[in-house]
């Protein structure tokens, strides 16, 4: 063990990268970088490097801790149906193929949404195409008023006539694996080549007008270069409405085929971003949004994960594009946030209520017009028949990383935005975050 050094910025607890149990850690300032330092008593000290960039690092975890609620229930969940796939990629972390969990039957599924009404359900792996009975579940989470989103490494939608089936079942949206416009990427990262395949499925979903997020995994040395020309195709499709970029974790599969030099954190992705884009996409620019980002969440009490950074952009005519903090001219609500954080330790509605007001003055301000072509239309029609179809102008973007015996801080993972529901041994379970995720279900097989 060692002694709580001088420059700690904060106290947590992570994991042993080796044996998978908690062990404190220290996030501290050292030589212009935060590090985390951790100590087991078997397999000694650890250290990563969390931020290259103190200033952005110490400021935004000071903001998100003060203004988030100390507890919030998780209301997101993804369904895990099946353990069948049909790839077995390097990187997975669900390990598919392997039975380890058995397929999450229907029938059970239903008692679970019918006592979680007011949570939202997404479909997920290992692979929901291949499920014989995915329009009952796409109907039923209609039903119960959840947009259907399906996560995809869309294979089966390079089949027109199954992307036609897919959407008359009711899917709103598809959140589908792309890893790049390289072949070379796709066999390192999934096994095979798969680009024919993925452009083909992205030549339907835009035919059939299907809203559609990419996931892209980011691996060190392997597709970094693919970044910004999946923004640029994403920019020139307003059918596509997010990109996701996560970078590969050690979790399942990743574990035995990647070293940890292949590890980045969603810190670095930001820099790359910034040299990609030559600057129009800046540090500043995600800076600012994530303190607008944090004080929504906290004022409509949505739990969300510090590791993953966003942005909005606004897409204007050929090609081009402004981010959401220039178009909403943020800087002027800087003081507001501050004042934000005073008036939370006091009274959260209190709190709520001032920067609710403060943004509707800067709202109807200079290019009002265009601020309003970035609100979903439904936004305040009630959440149970809600349909919210994301503007053709807007585009999400995301830099993250989902924790690992290496990333994994607990101060964090109490906000973790994405629970799961997997078929457990006896009943369906509902876990609290993505660890829990990969813990619960190691106990389940180990049974």
């Amino acid at each position: 063990m060692f002694a709580i050094p001088d420059n700690f910025i904060r106290k947590t607890q992570s994991m042993c990268s080796e044996l998978g149990v908690k062990v404190d850690a220290y996030l501290v300032e050292e030589n212009g970088k935060i590090i985390m330092r951790k100590s087991c008593p078997e397999h000694g000290q650890e250290e990563l490097v969390v931020s290259r960039h103190p200033w952005y690092y110490k400021e935004l975890t000071e903001y998100y801790f003060k203004v988030m609620p100390n507890k919030m229930k998780q209301r997101r969940f993804y369904i895990y149906l099946s353990n069948i796939c049909n790839l077995n990629c390097p990187v997975c972390l669900l390990e598919p193929n392997q039975n380890k969990i058995t397929d999450i039957r229907l029938d059970d599924f239903k008692q679970i949404i019918e006592k979680n009404k007011d949570c939202r359900f997404y479909l997920y792996g290992a692979e929901p195409t291949l499920r014989p009975d995915l329009k009952q579940w796409i109907e039923l989470l209609r039903y119960y008023g959840n947009l259907v989103n399906v996560h995809t490494n869309a294979i089966k939608l390079a089949d027109y006539d199954y992307a036609c089936k897919l959407k008359s079942w009711g899917v709103d949206y598809v959140s589908m694996q792309f890893d790049g416009f390289d072949d070379r990427v796709y066999e390192i990262l999934r096994g095979k080549k798969l680009l024919d395949l993925k452009l083909k499925a992205l030549e339907n979903l835009k035919r059939l007008d299907i809203a559609t997020g990419f996931n892209v995994t980011i691996a060190k040395d392997i597709n970094e270069d693919q970044i910004h020309l999946i923004l640029d195709y994403a920019l020139a499709n307003n059918f596509v409405k997010d990109v996701s970029f996560a970078t590969l974790s050690f979790l399942g599969d990743a574990k035995g085929n990647f070293s940890s030099e292949a590890t980045l954190m969603p810190d670095e992705l930001i820099d790359i971003v910034e040299c990609q884009t030559k600057g129009k996409i800046k540090r500043e620019n995600i800076f600012l949004f994530q303190k607008l980002y944090y004080t929504l969440l906290a004022v409509f009490k949505v739990r969300r994960c510090y590791n993953f950074q966003h942005l909005v952009l606004y897409r204007k005519d050929n090609s081009a594009y402004m981010t959401l903090d220039q178009l909403f001219d943020l800087k002027r609500l800087e003081p507001v946030f501050s004042r934000y954080v005073k008036l939370v330790k006091k009274s959260r509605l209190l709190a709520s209520v001032y920067f609710l007001g403060s943004f509707f003055l800067n709202f109807f301000g200079k290019n009002f017009l265009k601020r309003l072509r970035c609100i979903p239309p439904g936004i305040l029609i009630p959440w149970k028949i809600r349909n919210i179809k994301i503007p053709s102008k807007t585009l999400f973007i995301s830099f993250g990383t989902v924790c690992d015996n290496y990333k994994f801080d607990s101060h964090i993972n109490d906000y973790c935005g994405q629970g799961f529901c997997f078929a457990g041994k006896d009943k369906i379970k509902m876990t609290d975050s993505v660890p829990d995720f990969t813990m619960s279900s190691k106990k389940e097989v180990c049974k």
